[in-house]
């Protein structure tokens, strides 16, 4: 059964959640997308990510896709999305939806990597069963925001050098017109993705090796260190020209 709602942040903006449930639960899983997408995919007009929900669904799975605020149909501006903002409302999704976090599992694309392993490092108490990571952004300034060579970075790193992101707070990225805010600079010097090594057996990664947004090394080097499974395919950042056995990978992981 598919079902739609709206959430209330603490700035009372709406929070778009859309949940797939079949008839026997086995466990939930939440779905983080990642910045300047949103719950259906790279934009408004995909729906990929809700064909795997759908298909998660068949194998009892309850999965959880939302939109973060200043994305897709959730309320808020996106030059104030930040870290702390992205994980409280992942919190608020939690929250609402998993019955019971002893058999809860994670899905996350790119940015909601980051928004996951800090959401994780807050809440100790949440052990998931699984981690499918796709593209993940775990070291956010290195490997993308303020990473020159990356086709998403390279406006914010020209914003940042002549000091016009500090002075007017945010900066236009050319991917689908984003304004990014110096706010999210700020909060990511303090990030680290070093609380998922404890879950590092429980981890799959899926990475394209012609990712232009992200420099994969980061993500590579991550890997290694946690011996954390990663799985390349001839795909861009999205996974998309791949995504069929992207998908295959997903389900046979939770399963």
């Amino acid at each position: 059964m598919k079902e739609n709602k709206y959430l209330f942040n603490s700035d009372n903006e709406k929070i778009y959640v859309e949940t797939y449930t079949p008839d026997n639960v086995v466990q939930t899983i939440i779905f983080c997308h990642g910045i300047t997408g949103c719950r259906k995919g790279r934009t408004m007009d995909d729906s990929y990510f809700q064909t795997l929900a759908q298909r998660l669904m068949q194998n009892n799975f309850k999965v959880v896709l939302f939109d973060f605020s200043g994305h897709g149909e959730s309320e808020g501006n996106d030059c104030d999305v930040t870290l702390s903002k992205s994980v409280s409302e992942l919190k608020l999704v939690f929250a609402s939806e998993v019955l019971d976090k002893n058999h809860v599992s994670f899905l996350a694309f790119s940015y909601g990597a980051a928004v996951l392993c800090k959401f994780l490092s807050e809440n100790k108490d949440i052990n998931p069963n699984k981690i499918v990571m796709y593209s993940p952004c775990l070291y956010p300034l290195d490997s993308c925001f303020l990473n020159k060579d990356s086709i998403f970075g390279k406006d914010i790193v020209a914003a940042y050098n002549s000091g016009l992101l500090e002075k007017n707070g945010f900066t236009i990225v050319g991917a689908k017109n984003f304004r990014f805010g110096m706010k999210m600079i700020n909060e990511c010097r303090d990030f680290s993705p070093d609380y998922l090594e404890r879950f590092s057996d429980s981890i799959l990664v899926l990475s394209g090796n012609n990712d232009l947004i992200l420099n994969t090394k980061y993500t590579d080097e991550f890997c290694v260190k946690n011996n954390i499974k990663e799985i390349y395919f001839e795909a861009s950042h999205s996974l998309y020209e791949k995504i069929e056995d992207v998908f295959k990978n997903t389900i046979n992981f939770f399963k």
